[in-house]
């Protein structure tokens, strides 16, 4: 590679953050009513996906019971869904690579429901650990799957995408949740609520894919390259701050309940009303969120998200009101939500790395941080406080942040 090369390459990726995606050239009616209907098929994908995650929150106190769980050992079954998911994510680049992302979509999102339904009828404690493993890896390979195709639809389109179709996760965490939770409250037994709305939830997905052609659910699978993209250079420090990110968030739906209970002295039936805040925001800062990376580029949007988490983990720290605790999630919400669409449309542009690959190795490393964060964090509790862990997550966030900024100065140096 010649010197000129290197530096349009170096230059290249150091935009990956700087630039939002550039603009499309003036399309046809037929070609703008396809982009329609994949993009329908795309959001689709994530709201499975989100929608998916939270039907399995309702599941655990009635496998708890009925089981008759002790904690640890409901602990160790949880495990599983991470471990399945972090094996799940790498099996995304494969598929998707060999069949298209249609065809890692589809079997991906079916066979998730399908394991919920296994999983709500509790039918033993190895059949449910088998069955968690196993949900837990379609589950990170659905994830992936999404982000690889609205990765390849935004570049496609010309314009900023992420954003948009993760609110479309956020919102199928919402409407499960409150559906669920709203039919068990009615007398629903658990099994009809589950397995009811999985076939609904399977049959739209199906049919939501089935406007988009094998064809071109391969079009973003033509790499020759490995699974893993190299984690060096761009692609290492988006993944560093990728797992930063996905640590906080999963802080907060771990501790956040727990956070506000003990340091704002909040009754423990409203002390999830924290975590319910923080996933409403982060669902409307998504849907802004496309519109405000066109506007202000990734950079702004990702350095501003992350002074934002920053900020609020600081705030939670010094004060004991259960009302600036409750307003600094909601604002902690508004920060992170798109940064983790930043940094995956940001991967796929990395110049000279397959998009396949980048989104894989970025968010298998940053589902290690989702994965170590509970325990790393409750050990960091058990011997000092949660007001240390919170502390510690907001000096990662920093760190992550400086590196970042840090690389792009000297990627613009040498260009």
């Amino acid at each position: 590679m010649s010197i000129q090369e290197q530096n349009t390459t170096r230059l290249s990726n150091q935009n990956t953050l700087h630039n939002s995606p550039k603009k499309a050239p003036d399309s046809t009616p037929q070609h703008d009513a396809k982009m329609r209907r994949r993009l329908f098929a795309a959001r689709a994908g994530f709201f499975t996906g989100g929608f998916t995650v939270a039907s399995w929150a309702p599941i655990i106190p009635f496998v708890q019971t009925e089981l008759s769980l002790e904690p640890a050992v409901l602990g160790t079954l949880l495990f599983g869904l991470g471990i399945g998911s972090f094996f799940g994510m790498p099996i995304a680049g494969t598929v998707s690579t060999r069949f298209g992302n249609r065809a890692a979509l589809a079997a991906s999102g079916v066979l998730s429901c399908l394991l919920l339904v296994v999983l709500a009828m509790i039918p033993g404690f190895r059949i449910e650990c088998a069955a968690l493993l196993l949900y837990g890896v379609t589950l990170g390979c659905l994830e992936v799957s999404a982000n690889i195709y609205g990765a390849q639809l935004e570049k496609e389109a010309g314009h900023p995408l992420m954003s948009g179709l993760h609110a479309a996760y956020s919102v199928g965490e919402v409407v499960s949740a409150g559906a669920i939770t709203g039919l068990l409250v009615l007398g629903v037994p658990l099994l009809w609520v589950v397995g009811g709305l999985m076939v609904v939830l399977a049959a739209v997905l199906l049919w939501a894919l089935s406007g988009v052609s094998p064809a071109e659910g391969r079009s973003a699978a033509k790499s020759e390259g490995m699974v893993f993209a190299p984690a060096r250079g761009r692609i290492l420090m988006l993944s560093l701050v990728c797992m930063s990110v996905f640590l906080a968030e999963g802080a907060m739906l771990d501790w956040s309940a727990i956070y506000v209970h003990q340091v704002g002295g909040v009754d423990l039936k409203a002390a999830g009303v924290g975590y319910t805040l923080f996933v409403i925001a982060m669902a409307i800062a998504r849907l802004m969120g496309d519109r405000m990376v066109e506007r202000f580029g990734r950079a702004r949007v990702l350095v501003t998200g992350m002074l934002l988490n920053i900020g609020t983990l600081v705030a939670m720290v010094l004060t004991d009101s259960p009302v600036v605790l409750f307003a600094s999630l909601f604002v902690m919400g508004l920060g992170i939500a798109n940064i983790a669409p930043v940094l995956i449309s940001a991967a796929s542009s990395v110049k000279g790395c397959d998009p396949t690959s980048a989104i894989t190795t970025v968010t298998t490393i940053g589902y290690g941080g989702l994965m170590a964060g509970p325990a790393l964090l409750g050990f960091i509790a058990q011997h000092k406080s949660l007001e240390t862990a919170f502390l510690f997550i907001a000096a990662l966030l920093m760190m992550a942040l400086l590196n970042e900024i840090r690389v792009s100065r000297q990627l613009t140096a040498k260009s």
